[in-house]
Protein backbone atom coordinates (compact mmCIF):
# COMPACT_ATOMS: atom_id res chain seq x y z
CA UNK A 1 0.00 0.00 0.00
CA UNK A 2 3.02 2.28 0.56
CA UNK A 3 3.67 2.49 -3.18
CA UNK A 4 0.05 3.42 -3.76
CA UNK A 5 0.21 6.21 -1.19
CA UNK A 6 3.09 7.80 -3.13
CA UNK A 7 1.12 7.37 -6.35
CA UNK A 8 -1.99 8.93 -4.78
CA UNK A 9 0.09 11.88 -3.61
CA UNK A 10 1.49 12.28 -7.12
CA UNK A 11 -1.98 12.30 -8.71
CA UNK A 12 -2.98 15.04 -6.24
CA UNK A 13 0.04 17.07 -7.39
CA UNK A 14 -1.05 16.61 -11.01
CA UNK A 15 -4.51 17.91 -10.12
CA UNK A 16 -3.04 20.97 -8.37
CA UNK A 17 -0.79 21.65 -11.33
CA UNK A 18 -3.68 21.49 -13.78
CA UNK A 19 -5.75 23.78 -11.53
CA UNK A 20 -2.96 26.35 -11.74
CA UNK A 21 -2.55 25.80 -15.49
CA UNK A 22 -6.27 26.30 -16.08
CA UNK A 23 -6.11 29.59 -14.17
CA UNK A 24 -3.18 30.87 -16.25
CA UNK A 25 -4.80 29.67 -19.47
CA UNK A 26 -8.02 31.51 -18.56
CA UNK A 27 -6.00 34.67 -17.92
CA UNK A 28 -4.34 34.22 -21.30
CA UNK A 29 -7.73 33.83 -22.96
CA UNK A 30 -9.05 36.98 -21.26
CA UNK A 31 -5.92 38.91 -22.28
CA UNK A 32 -6.18 37.68 -25.88
CA UNK A 33 -9.82 38.71 -26.08
CA UNK A 34 -8.99 42.20 -24.76
CA UNK A 35 -5.86 42.52 -26.97
CA UNK A 36 -3.38 42.73 -24.08
CA UNK A 37 -0.39 41.29 -25.94
CA UNK A 38 2.16 41.79 -23.17
CA UNK A 39 -0.07 39.98 -20.68
CA UNK A 40 -0.49 37.08 -23.15
CA UNK A 41 3.30 36.87 -23.30
CA UNK A 42 3.54 36.79 -19.49
CA UNK A 43 1.03 33.95 -19.37
CA UNK A 44 3.03 32.03 -21.94
CA UNK A 45 6.16 32.38 -19.80
CA UNK A 46 4.25 31.01 -16.81
CA UNK A 47 3.02 28.12 -18.95
CA UNK A 48 6.61 27.24 -19.83
CA UNK A 49 7.43 26.89 -16.14
CA UNK A 50 4.37 24.68 -15.66
CA UNK A 51 5.44 22.50 -18.58
CA UNK A 52 8.77 21.89 -16.87
CA UNK A 53 6.97 20.93 -13.65
CA UNK A 54 4.67 18.69 -15.65
CA UNK A 55 7.64 16.88 -17.18
CA UNK A 56 9.10 16.33 -13.72
CA UNK A 57 5.81 14.91 -12.42
CA UNK A 58 5.53 12.70 -15.48
CA UNK A 59 8.99 11.24 -14.83
CA UNK A 60 8.02 10.57 -11.21
CA UNK A 61 4.81 8.90 -12.38
CA UNK A 62 6.74 6.62 -14.72
CA UNK A 63 9.19 5.73 -11.95
CA UNK A 64 6.43 5.02 -9.43
CA UNK A 65 4.52 2.87 -11.90
CA UNK A 66 7.67 0.92 -12.63
CA UNK A 67 8.22 0.38 -8.87
CA UNK A 68 4.62 -0.84 -8.63
CA UNK A 69 5.28 -3.31 -11.47
CA UNK A 70 2.73 -1.40 -13.57
CA UNK A 71 4.98 0.18 -16.17
CA UNK A 72 3.00 1.55 -19.15
CA UNK A 73 -0.33 0.75 -17.47
CA UNK A 74 -3.26 3.09 -18.09
CA UNK A 75 -5.11 4.54 -15.11
CA UNK A 76 -8.01 2.14 -15.65
CA UNK A 77 -5.62 -0.80 -15.69
CA UNK A 78 -3.98 0.43 -12.49
CA UNK A 79 -7.42 0.56 -10.88
CA UNK A 80 -8.07 -3.03 -11.92
CA UNK A 81 -4.86 -4.20 -10.22
CA UNK A 82 -5.00 -1.93 -7.15
CA UNK A 83 -6.10 -3.27 -3.75
CA UNK A 84 -9.57 -2.12 -2.63
CA UNK A 85 -8.33 0.54 -0.20
CA UNK A 86 -6.14 2.13 -2.90
CA UNK A 87 -8.92 1.82 -5.47
CA UNK A 88 -11.23 3.83 -3.18
CA UNK A 89 -8.84 6.77 -3.19
CA UNK A 90 -7.54 6.49 -6.74
CA UNK A 91 -10.84 6.28 -8.60
CA UNK A 92 -12.13 9.77 -7.70
CA UNK A 93 -8.65 11.23 -8.17
CA UNK A 94 -8.39 9.79 -11.67
CA UNK A 95 -11.80 11.25 -12.48
CA UNK A 96 -10.78 14.66 -11.13
CA UNK A 97 -7.53 14.60 -13.08
CA UNK A 98 -9.32 13.60 -16.29
CA UNK A 99 -11.80 16.45 -15.82
CA UNK A 100 -9.00 18.97 -15.17
CA UNK A 101 -7.18 17.86 -18.32
CA UNK A 102 -10.38 18.27 -20.37
CA UNK A 103 -11.02 21.70 -18.82
CA UNK A 104 -7.47 22.76 -19.62
CA UNK A 105 -7.78 21.54 -23.20
CA UNK A 106 -11.03 23.48 -23.68
CA UNK A 107 -9.66 26.76 -22.31
CA UNK A 108 -6.40 26.24 -24.23
CA UNK A 109 -8.30 25.73 -27.48
CA UNK A 110 -10.36 28.88 -26.85
CA UNK A 111 -7.22 30.91 -26.14
CA UNK A 112 -5.58 29.54 -29.27
CA UNK A 113 -8.64 30.52 -31.34
CA UNK A 114 -8.69 34.04 -29.85
CA UNK A 115 -4.99 34.54 -30.60
CA UNK A 116 -5.41 33.25 -34.15
CA UNK A 117 -8.36 35.60 -34.68
CA UNK A 118 -6.27 38.54 -33.45
CA UNK A 119 -3.45 37.57 -35.81
CA UNK A 120 -5.90 37.35 -38.70
CA UNK A 121 -7.28 40.81 -37.90
CA UNK A 122 -3.77 42.21 -37.71
CA UNK A 123 -2.76 40.63 -41.02
CA UNK A 124 -5.93 41.94 -42.67
CA UNK A 125 -5.28 45.44 -41.36
CA UNK A 126 -1.70 45.36 -42.62
CA UNK A 127 -2.81 44.10 -46.01
CA UNK A 128 -5.57 46.72 -46.29
CA UNK A 129 -3.17 49.47 -45.24
CA UNK A 130 -0.54 48.43 -47.78
CA UNK A 131 -3.16 48.31 -50.57
CA UNK A 132 -4.20 51.90 -49.83
CA UNK A 133 -0.55 53.02 -49.91
CA UNK A 134 -0.80 54.88 -46.65
CA UNK A 135 2.66 56.08 -45.80
CA UNK A 136 3.66 57.85 -42.62
CA UNK A 137 6.73 59.77 -41.54
CA UNK A 138 8.76 58.91 -38.48
CA UNK A 139 6.73 61.47 -36.54
CA UNK A 140 3.46 59.77 -37.53
CA UNK A 141 2.27 62.32 -40.09
CA UNK A 142 0.76 61.11 -43.32
CA UNK A 143 3.08 61.57 -46.28
CA UNK A 144 1.75 62.11 -49.78
CA UNK A 145 1.98 59.21 -52.18
CA UNK A 146 3.91 61.21 -54.75
CA UNK A 147 7.60 60.93 -54.38
CA UNK A 148 10.11 62.49 -56.71
CA UNK A 149 13.54 61.11 -57.13
CA UNK A 150 14.77 64.17 -59.01
CA UNK A 151 15.39 67.68 -57.82
CA UNK A 152 13.66 70.35 -59.91
CA UNK A 153 16.47 72.77 -59.28
CA UNK A 154 19.00 70.55 -60.97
Amino acid sequence: MEKYLDFISLIKEFIQLFDALISVEQQKLDAAVSNQVSFVEECMKKEQAFVLRLRGLEKRRESLQENMDMKDFTFSRILEKAPPEAKEQLSPLFQQLSQRVRDFQNVNESAKDAIQLNLYKLQSAIQTSSQKNNFYSASGEKVSEETHFTNRFA
